[in-house]
């Protein structure tokens, strides 16, 4: 129908009821008229009608209810919160199909063919979003596979970290280090001091001051120091045991259990020794006088003790890092010419080690047979060498040795091209093992995580205990020698999101992440993991967003995109930890509020943030005092406290915030709207429609509502003997007339309300809204007359 015609009707239908209805008396409600009492102030309606006594009490014992409700059975027994669902959603003529209700509530929305996804009542997969009765919670697990992939994330991360760390404290070390006039300079600033012992090997726990005192003040060429007066006795004596030791070992007399106690006897003289050499290189180091003081012009360290220390800090750690590797390769290029025979290169460990690592040869092969393999004339096509592997063959041709061992006369060690060859490979190597030896680590941390019963488990001894346990700790730098089993139980039980707990007292973020890795309870046994959203909120926003988008865009692009974002959302609310990680990233919010039909642009980075910290059990909260519910929804689905970070939650039962406040405010709004169908069926239908409309993705939805339908029948005059008719000529009819996604803009909604409203009035004989001013208790004045009838002219 085109406006001018609807116009027409309307101004017609003003001058026939000029004489239809009497002047005076009480005036006939009209369907616009009660339309716009609900909906001038919907916060009003919405208070009035909560107040109501019904409302009110059977309010009050669904909220008490519904958090003891764990199963289907426990929902459906309950008549009382069953029927106050059943309406809630629109589907009180539903109530008395139980099994059949039951099939939707046991639907899992993940899967495209459950029941609920199957049915062409968007309603009934609203209903089924509601609950949770187990059909995509989590349950109690040690670590999810984010936490897993997580932390495996984190151990990768730390390895990479490790060379800017080595940079970073030996950039620390070369300052601060000239700056000491004293040996206590150095031994009471911490972070200089663990550089040293790191690199000298001393253990910062049981180091004796005195004695590292004592050696930092020794000149090595002084016989009287501290190192040669008493440390070098004491060697020479361990070594005289050592020595005895070893000629005890091939008495035939002796039992085995004498002789492994001979052989601890021997390791821990040894280590000593080992210790004592250590304490050498240190004394060699620096340049204190005995007093621990600098003699005048002469700085702590020179620039080659300097050197040295920083270089074998940086290749004394565990794992060798790029700057090691580029150390390393820095010393063969410098050190290699110099080697005159074989036997001075093989005696050369560092540079052997370096060789073999370049032509993938075992660290573990014998020296007889690398000696062997480079004695090779390589020019014989025929030579035994082409019998061994690639890596052998390629080792002997890097270099020109002589049967005798000698360097080929006329030639280098190794020429440009063998040089190079031989470095870039080291480069391109040195790594492999490590790598190797991770990628078996992170399979072994996969098989056994997972075979954990409880924290005493993963404490104990066992050898699979242990593996994945101290992979956990080398993930967040933590050493196995600075921690305890009883202070990582004390980690493991206490709470990583409450600032009281144990572990944040600590004030050591290493062991807050490390808590955060894992689901164990305060008892030590396995809990459940604890997101800001849970499984069934994230993929009800990822479906919602996902349909509202491609609703506007259904092209392949527009599909995968949208499908990107979501997944993006997936991913990332599994690790989300706070308020501000959501606030700061844009992706997660857009996905959010369109999920939730706000407009991003709406809506600032400090109202989300008042809405998710809302308390929704205060009604003075800021998400309560809005008007769209879309604001509770948000803050509902998420578990942030008033400070946003993600707080303890006790089970929810069979509904969360989010469902309870959506369960709650459509129980409101179906008994707001059945009110208003007591004084007129077009404002129920036109309440109806406006509240529906956002949701409706296609024609068919509204063809598959008869209130929806008889509402735009209504709009567009379309005879209702229509609705007989083959269901998809009724589409392509409607189509013609409605586009679905203008149902997405309110002014749009708006304007189709105010149209039906209207033509239902006339349609059903009612009052129309202007001559409402016709009807009280004066007469029509002339000029109400002359404005209807210049109205009338004007068409």
């Amino acid at each position: 129908m085109s406006d001018s015609i609807l116009a027409m009707r309307i101004v017609v239908s003003l001058s026939i009821a000029l004489f239809a209805f009497p002047v005076t008396g009480r005036a006939m409600i009209s369907s616009y008229q009660s339309y716009n009492f609900y909906t001038n102030d919907i916060n009003l309606t919405l208070s009035r009608k909560a107040a109501d006594p019904v409302i009110t009490r059977e309010a009050q014992y669904y909220r008490d209810t519904i958090g003891s409700i764990k199963t289907v059975d426990d929902f459906l027994a309950d008549d009382r919160v069953y029927a106050y669902a059943m309406k809630a959603y629109g589907l009180e003529d539903m109530t008395y199909a139980k099994a059949f209700i039951r099939k939707v509530l046991e639907s899992d929305l993940t899967d495209t063919n459950s029941f609920a996804n199957l049915l062409t009542d968007s309603k009934y997969k609203t209903l089924a979003a509601a609950y949770d009765f187990g059909n995509t919670v989590t349950s109690e697990i040690i670590q999810t596979t984010s936490q897993i992939d997580a932390l495996i994330g984190t151990y990768e991360q730390s390895i990479q970290n490790n060379d800017d760390l080595l940079r970073e404290e030996t950039n620390y070390f070369k300052a601060v280090s000239q700056t000491f006039t004293n040996v206590d300079d150095l031994l009471q600033n911490t972070r200089a001091r663990d550089y040293v012992f790191s690199t000298f090997g001393i253990d910062p726990k049981t180091y004796d001051y005195e004695t590292l005192r004592g050696v930092l003040t020794s000149d090595i060429a002084d016989a009287n120091s501290y190192v040669n007066s008493v440390i070098a006795p004491k060697v020479n004596d361990w070594l005289v045991l050592v020595d005895d030791l070893n000629t005890q070992l091939t008495d035939p007399l002796k039992t085995p259990a004498q002789k492994e106690k001979i052989n601890y006897l021997i390791t821990q003289y040894t280590k000593a020794i080992d210790k004592a050499d250590m304490y050498y290189n240190m004394a060699a180091s620096f340049n204190f006088s005995a007093d621990g003081s600098l003699d005048t012009g002469v700085a702590p360290m020179t620039e080659a003790q300097l050197k040295m220390v920083t270089e074998s800090y940086v290749l004394s750690q565990p794992r060798l890092t790029s700057t090691g590797a580029l150390l390393n390769k820095q010393y063969y290029e410098e050190t290699i010419p110099t080697i005159t025979t074989l036997e001075e290169l093989l005696n050369n460990s560092r540079l052997s080690v370096m060789m073999l690592t370049a032509y993938d040869i075992p660290l573990t092969t014998s020296r007889a047979d690398v000696e062997w393999a480079l004695q090779q004339d390589t020019s014989d096509p025929d030579g035994e060498i082409y019998t061994k592997s690639e890596g052998m063959i390629a080792l002997a041709k890097a270099f020109n040795f002589e049967a005798d061992g000698s360097i080929t006369p006329g030639m280098d060690i190794q020429d440009a091209d063998q040089l190079y060859t031989t470095t870039s490979n080291y480069i391109g190597k040195y790594n492999d093992a490590d790598e190797e030896a991770d990628a078996a680590a992170i399979a072994k941390y996969k098989l056994y995580i997972g075979l954990t019963s409880n924290l005493d488990d993963f404490l104990s001894a066992e050898p699979a205990a242990i593996t994945i346990r101290e992979f956990a700790l080398k993930a967040f730098n933590i050493s196995p020698d600075e921690v305890s089993t009883y202070k990582l139980k004390q980690v493991f039980t206490s709470d990583p999101y409450d600032p009281n707990s144990y572990v944040n007292s600590m004030k050591d973020d290493r062991f807050v992440q490390l808590a955060k890795a894992f689901n164990f309870a305060p008892d030590g046994s396995i809990g459940s993991p604890r997101y800001a959203q849970s499984e069934n909120e994230i993929t009800r926003i990822t479906k919602a967003y996902y349909t509202a988008v491609t609703r506007l865009d259904d092209s392949e692009s527009s599909k995968a995109a949208t499908e990107k974002e979501a997944s993006y959302y997936r991913t990332r609310l599994q690790t989300l930890e706070t308020v501000d990680e959501l606030l700061a990233d844009t992706r997660l919010r857009n996905v959010l509020l369109v999920a939730e039909g706000l407009r991003p642009v709406d809506v600032s980075t400090e109202m989300l943030r008042a809405v998710l910290t809302s308390d929704l059990d205060d009604p003075n909260s800021f998400a309560n005092q809005q008007t769209d519910i879309g604001f509770q929804k948000i803050a509902g689905s998420f578990n942030f406290d008033a400070e946003g970070y993600i707080r303890t939650v006790s089970d929810p039962g069979a509904q969360n915030e989010r469902g309870l406040v959506e369960t709650q405010r459509l129980y409101l709004t179906q008994a707001i709207e059945e009110e208003a169908g007591e004084e007129s069926l077009g404002a129920r239908l036109a309440l109806y429609f406006e509240r529906m409309a956002p949701s409706l993705t296609s024609n068919y939805d509204i063809l598959a509502d008869e209130a929806l339908a008889q509402f735009v029948r209504t709009t567009f005059s379309i005879s209702d003997e229509t609705a007989g008719s083959d269901i998809d000529k009724q589409k392509a009819m409607l189509d013609r007339y409605l586009d679905v996604d203008d149902l997405l803009d309110p002014e749009k909604v708006d304007t189709l309300v105010r149209r039906f409203l209207a033509l239902y009035d006339i349609d059903n004989g009612a009052q129309d809204p202007i001559l409402s001013v016709l009807n009280g208790n004066s007469s029509i004045n002339f000029e109400t007359v002359a404005t209807l009838a210049q109205l009338r002219s004007s068409l």
